[in-house]
């Protein structure tokens, strides 16, 4: 089993597992990309050129727990 991201316009719609790209891909009838632990898939955040966008790292304040 797989993690697959289901990508419609550039953006991650969904992400499902699947056995093989192949069958994620005839399930949705959409772009499927598998992912991993170092190239994670975000909900509606882009994908291009093969790397998944991140969000930005928010900096805790100064004295912040």
């Amino acid at each position: 089993m797989a993690n697959f991201a289901i990508i419609e316009g550039g953006i991650v719609i969904n992400t499902i597992v699947a056995d093989s790209l192949e069958i994620a891909q005839s399930v949705n009838e959409k772009e499927c990309v598998e992912y991993t632990d170092s190239n994670p898939a975000i909900i509606g955040l882009g994908y291009s050129n093969g790397t998944f966008e991140q969000p930005p790292l928010v900096e805790k304040p100064s004295g912040a727990e």
